[in-house]
């Protein structure tokens, strides 16, 4: 039987990752989040896995607060570099898979058309940067892994994301101002934890050592267009009205367009990609 330790587990993925894994009967797993494993911790990593007899490893933790690195950094890069590090050189002395979530944020977004995993990262923010370096630990170390770059992720599940701040909005505003100029690709993070699952079993046929792999919802939308969704859906009498970027600065710049191409991750696993607006229409009657 596996033993699959899922860091990050209290987060959205890993959140969706716990109730499919719970269904199923053929594995053993640690939910592990801050309070039961500091993944900056080194010496505790390497106890944990040991400790437990770990088979795999699913890396959901991360530092997500794009704008606060660009304040302080420091917290970026203990989560999002020193601890993918750790379960990175970790999994390598054991021999064990890791698969490491990273994001579309290591690309500038200055191109109009899909991203392919082999195009030149080019981060705008420290957040951007400090993924780019967990990615580049985790191939450094040698381990057996796979990288999953996905976007504009959320789930009901999720106790802060873009879906649940437009559904609080709509229900308490007339009208809510949302940028135009920002294009990417809502991903339900059920799907992503769906297709983590699929991918799984299929890394025991083949070693892989950081292979980057693109996943998000398929199709792509601006901001104002996916809020426009949400109160449509939610039946919310609230106007979406489109502004420009340059509207509401931020510490962190975003990339402009970064719709990342799916095809490479279809062809090796088999991995089914759904619309967005299809799984969107699933997920917002669970908030």
């Amino acid at each position: 039987m596996e033993n699959i330790l899922i860091t990050g587990a209290d987060g959205q993925l890993g959140s969706e990752l716990r109730t499919l894994l719970d269904k199923r009967g053929d594995c053993r797993c640690f939910y592990t989040d801050f309070g039961q494993l500091d993944i900056t911790d080194a010496g505790a990593v390497e106890d944990f896995i040991s400790g437990h007899s770990i088979t795999k490893i699913i890396n959901c933790a991360a530092y997500n607060d794009v704008d606060g690195a660009e304040a302080d950094s420091a917290p970026a890069i203990r989560i999002n570099v020193t601890g993918p590090m750790n379960l990175a050189e970790a999994a390598a002395r054991h021999g064990i898979y890791l698969i490491h979530i990273s994001t579309d944020f290591v690309f500038n977004g200055e191109r109009r058309t899909p991203y392919h995993e082999s195009d030149r990262p080019d981060p705008l923010s420290e957040y951007g940067r400090t993924k780019l370096a967990g990615e580049l630990a985790v191939k450094r170390s040698g381990c057996l892994s796979i990288i999953i770059r996905t976007s504009w992720l959320y789930s009901p599940l999720g106790k802060k994301n873009f879906v649940r701040t437009m559904i609080r909005l709509g229900e308490e505003e007339d009208f809510v101002n949302v940028v135009s100029d920002q294009t990417g690709s809502p991903t339900y993070a059920r799907d992503l934890a769906e297709a983590i699952l699929h991918i799984l079993p299929q890394l025991d046929g083949t070693p892989r050592y950081g292979e980057v792999f693109h996943y998000s919802d398929e199709g792509s939308c601006s901001r104002a267009e996916f809020a426009d969704k949400i109160m449509k859906l939610r039946r919310l009498e609230c106007e979406v009205v489109p502004v420009p970027t340059s509207s509401y600065p931020t510490p962190a710049r975003r990339p402009v367009c970064a719709v990342l191409d799916k095809s490479l991750i279809r062809t090796v696993f088999g991995v089914k990609v759904p619309l967005w607006e299809r799984s969107l229409s699933k997920a917002i009657r669970l908030f």
